[in-house]
C-alpha cells in the first residue's frame, strides 16, 4: 500500500518509538508499521527503503486540523 509520493508522513513504528532516531532508515514492517533497518539490510536490500526518520514528536496533536499523533513518528518518504 503506498504511503505517499513524497514529503513527510506520520507512521506507526514497530517496537518502542524512542528506539528510533532522526536519520534512521526504515522499511515496511509487520501490520503496516515501519521497521528500522540495519546497515547490512540497507546494503543488501536498498530497494526496500521506505524513508528516513525525520522526527520523534513529543506532542499529541499536529497542525491546524489537530491531527492526533497516536505514538507515530515522522518519516521523510524516499
Amino acid at each position: 500500500t503506498p504511503l505517499a509520493v513524497a514529503g513527510r508522513v506520520l507512521a506507526y513504528c514497530e517496537g518502542d518509538r524512542y528506539s528510533y532516531h532522526s536519520g534512521d532508515t526504515v522499511c515496511a514492517g509487520p501490520n503496516g508499521k515501519v521497521c528500522k533497518m540495519t546497515r547490512e539490510e540497507i546494503r543488501e536490500w536498498p530497494d526496500r527503503i521506505i524513508g528516513i526518520v525525520s522526527e520523534i514528536p513529543d506532542y499529541e496533536k499536529w497542525g491546524d486540523g489537530n491531527v492526533p499523533v497516536n505514538g507515530r513518528i515522522w518519516i521523510k518518504v524516499r
